[in-house]
């Protein structure tokens, strides 16, 4: 299991990779984070962890920060040093809140808890099958509403934790859902999630370049307002759609 330390106090955060190594010898911690700003830049640039720990107060600002500004979906254990944060740390995707000094009873009892959510998700998604692709989605437009089609679709972006859906001929039109959602409700065969932000058609992609860092980066129909990149944890499931 591979695990991120979000954590500005350094005796803090080697006491929780000594209990967690103790307690799992196979887990690997790949980052110990001091602040939001450099757990950003890290999260950018990494595929995310199994699950993920944090101290709440970091030496920056607060960690709910880092996930207001990124759409991150590993699961969650804060570790801190005060309890009025609780309600406010469940809305993100804790799935448990330690006080410190942190007890090794209740950190394995935590990391038990991961392990059976973790199964049981995985159960139930194996046995739930996929519902058909929609065909059209309805987008705001103005002060209403509009129908779109999903083969008039180039791609899907999230942008500000907004969704639009942007189509071939270049109109940008706002969805009501997230880009999880999106990913689930398209034809896989046609749609492919190349990172955080961006869900793009097979139709769309005009051109494909090796970039650095493990990276490919695409020329999409029409043209995006950012340069886009399929990540480095997604490149070969990528390859693997545009080969099928």
């Amino acid at each position: 299991m591979n695990v991120v330390i979000i954590e500005d106090e350094f005796f803090s955060a080697e006491k929780l990779r000594i209990l967690l190594q103790q307690i799992d010898p196979s887990l690997d911690v790949l980052a110990v984070l001091p602040s939001v700003e450099k757990a950003v830049s890290w999260f950018s640039t990494h595929p995310e962890p199994d699950l993920i720990f944090s101290d709440i107060q970091l030496e920056d600002q607060e960690s709910f920060a880092l996930f207001e500004r990124l759409a991150i979906d590993a699961p969650i254990i804060y570790t801190t040093a005060y309890d009025q944060y609780a309600i406010q740390a469940f809305k993100q995707n804790s799935i448990d809140y330690l006080l410190k000094p942190i007890n090794p009873e209740e950190l394995r009892a935590a990391l038990k808890k991961y392990e059976y959510l973790s199964q049981r998700f995985l159960a139930k998604g194996s046995e739930t099958p996929k519902s058909e692709p929609k065909e059209r989605f309805m987008v705001r437009k103005g002060n209403g509403f509009t129908v779109v089609k999903a083969q008039d679709i180039a791609y899907f972006k999230s942008d500000q934790k907004l969704s639009f859906l942007i189509t071939f001929d270049g109109q940008k039109l706002l969805v009501d859902a997230t880009l999880e959602e999106l990913t689930e409700q398209v034809d896989a065969r046609r749609f492919n999630r190349i990172s955080r932000n961006r869900l793009v058609c097979i139709d769309s992609i005009q051109k494909i370049h090796p970039h650095f860092n493990g990276r490919l980066k695409l020329e999409l129909i029409p043209a995006d307002e950012e340069e886009v990149y399929v990540s480095r944890d997604r490149v070969q499931a990528f390859k693997e759609w545009i080969n099928s």
